[in-house]
């Protein structure tokens, strides 16, 4: 599959099959997340694949953007390398569980899984019902499943009116 095709055709999948996503799926898709691009290469990154449909049905009760009932949850988390964690980390570390995710996204697209990535969950319940220390920040769940739907492509600006030339204002000429 070509990728810039996977990345026009994927979409968010909110509404999910029964069918179980197995292990050794789960397993690539967790190897294509450890190869994201990360600052520093601290690979501070960590996974809780959250797959008891038990455990997914209480997550949903804290994550309110996970709907239907997927198969899996992956729960993005970063480690800090640092004790003291600065404004400027903090947000490093975001972009690096941003890229992480859209990893996980695309090769869960690729291999037919549907995927979405949901940052409207309560921390402090998903800290508590996942046994996540203190020092481990849950950034983003994705739930992923077998696509029940096949939602159409949004709508997105042209090239033109995102992009500009050497300065804010002066056009992109494609």
């Amino acid at each position: 599959m070509d990728v810039l095709n996977t990345i026009k055709e994927r979409r968010s999948i909110r509404k999910f099959t029964d069918t179980p996503i197995t292990s050794s799926d789960i397993n690539i898709i967790l190897d294509a997340a450890r190869w994201a691009p990360n600052a520093g290469n601290s690979n501070s990154w960590r996974f809780i694949v959250v797959s008891s449909p038990k455990l997914v049905h209480t997550m949903q009760n804290f994550t309110p953007g996970i709907f239907n009932k997927p198969a899996a949850i992956i729960v993005v988390c970063i480690e800090p390398t640092q004790k003291r964690i600065k404004e400027a980390t903090r947000l490093i570390h975001m972009a690096d569980a941003a890229i992480v995710s859209q990893n996980i996204s695309l090769v869960a697209y690729s291999m037919g899984i549907g995927s979405c990535i949901v940052a409207s969950f309560a921390a402090i319940a998903i800290r508590a019902l996942l046994d996540i220390p203190e020092h481990i920040t849950p950034y983003l769940a994705i739930s992923l499943g077998y696509p029940d739907e096949s939602p159409i492509p949004p709508p997105r600006l042209s090239i033109s009116d995102t992009a500009f030339l050497d300065n804010y204002g002066s056009k992109w000429q494609s």
